[in-house]
């Protein structure tokens, strides 16, 4: 007796944690009382991640072969989480992001009721399924049947592979703040570098001011790990500065965006001169004005990368207030002796009392007029389970209020503007009284 491995219904190497990874097996065991024993085990160590047991389903038609199936995504999605932190002075522009993946392999073993004891034995056959890596990412479960990993890993060759986002490429960014693109990397040398170019117009237009190169420090050793492999560059008009000039080639980092009413960021291989391997993101510095200090919010997206906008139009700020209290006797005994006391009462006594106040503060922050890919952009927000506002160039963890968004196109709603609620995650107290 034997499992056999449906190899073609097994996961992509690179996979979405929150969509199906699912294997399939069947069994030449036609036991009626055969199940399998699941453990599902971290990449490089004997211990287990969890165990499940499954039950087969007989295939049709009175053939003599059981079949089974197991999805580990519920399992591996409580090992997930985010990357995210804007980086200090000197820094060496690529970071990895090791809590956004986990890798991990299955191993299937059959089971059965042992004659004598009547309790369930691990037979003999056993399978290890290759090593898998999952990452923090979801796809609405129709998109996700034309759903291409591939297009997301960058490799070695003259492409146009995609950063872990779907908003839109060409995005605003002010004096003095953060911006993020991640990216998996697949191959040694993809990437060995990204290359910075400043324009003196904005939208990448005008003359080249600057034309520099970043250094990736794991670019040589990507492959002998996945740690490596799932990086992020902060690319922010805070971030470039503090890079260490010691990854800039061509340009100094406290310099570079001197003047520049816009730049551009895209991946390089090691190959030729300039070989580019990425899309290209362009950001325009400070091109929309406003006399309102603008709100800039970092959400965690739908590949588990962290995308920003600024919100430029009216915020406000407000504070929600929670009391509970409870109601005393206002007189007290009061007087000048023992022998000579009143049951009374002054204007001070308090009849109630608060002796719990909980405050959560609150902000509304408004869009200017949106493209219709910004427009879109603004779902992968709302939606986000991971916000936070970038304050002094810190994070702010903060939740978005509302059950509902409506798409607005430019067809249908001619100027697209969108307003949300947050509320900050901390709450605050006040003393008793």
């Amino acid at each position: 007796m034997a499992i056999i491995p449906y190899t073609a219904a097994t996961p992509e190497q690179y996979a979405l944690a929150y969509n199906d990874n699912v294997y399939v097996w069947r069994s030449t065991d036609t036991s009626p009382t055969l199940r399998f024993k699941v453990n599902i085990m971290p990449s490089g160590t004997a211990t287990t991640l969890a165990t499940l047991i499954v039950y087969p389903i007989p295939e049709p038609f009175g053939t003599s072969q059981n079949r089974a199936f197991v999805d580990v995504s519920r399992v591996l999605q409580s090992q997930l989480s985010k990357d995210l932190a804007i980086p200090t002075a000197n820094n060496a522009s690529f970071f990895m992001c090791p809590n956004m993946h986990t890798e991990y392999r299955v191993v299937v073993q059959e089971q059965d009721i042992n004659s004598n004891t009547g309790a369930y034995a691990d037979l003999n056959q056993i399978y290890f399924y290759d090593e898998r890596s999952i990452w923090n990412g979801v796809q609405n479960t129709a998109d996700w049947l034309d759903f291409d990993h591939t297009n997301y890993l960058m490799t070695v060759g003259v492409g146009t592979d995609k950063f872990l986002t779907e908003g839109p490429t060409t995005r605003e960014i002010n004096s003095a703040q953060s911006a993020f693109l991640y990216f998996i990397a697949s191959e040694d040398q993809a990437p060995a570098r990204y290359r910075l170019r400043t324009y003196d117009g904005y939208n990448g237009t005008g003359s080249v001011l600057n034309n520099v190169t970043v250094a990736n420090p794991f670019a040589a050793a990507m492959s002998a790990s996945y740690q490596k492999k799932y990086l992020r560059i902060p690319v922010g008009t805070y971030d470039i500065p503090l890079i260490d000039s010691a990854s800039m080639t061509g340009g100094t980092p406290s310099t570079v965006l001197n003047n520049a009413k816009s730049y551009t960021i895209r991946l390089e291989d090691n190959v030729g001169v300039g070989q580019v391997i990425s899309e290209t993101f362009t950001f325009n510095v400070d091109q929309d004005c406003s006399k309102f200090t603008p709100i800039r919010l970092h959400w965690m997206n739908r590949l588990g990368g962290f995308d920003s906008f600024n919100f430029d139009l009216k915020s406000e700020e407000r504070t929600d207030i929670s009391r509970r209290d409870f109601r005393q006797q206002h007189h007290t005994w009061d007087g000048p002796s023992y022998a000579s006391v009143t049951w009374a009462y002054n204007k001070e006594n308090r009849g109630r009392r608060t002796y719990d106040t909980q405050l959560t503060n609150k902000l509304r922050v408004n869009t200017n007029y949106l493209t219709d890919a910004e427009s879109v952009w603004m779902e992968d927000l709302f939606t986000s389970p991971e916000i936070y506002q970038e304050v002094n160039n810190e994070l702010l963890a903060v939740n978005i209020d509302g059950r509902g968004i409506a798409k607005k196109t430019s067809l249908n709603d001619k100027l697209m503007q969108y307003t949300f609620d947050l509320e900050y995650a901390l709450l605050n107290s006040r003393q008793r009284g």
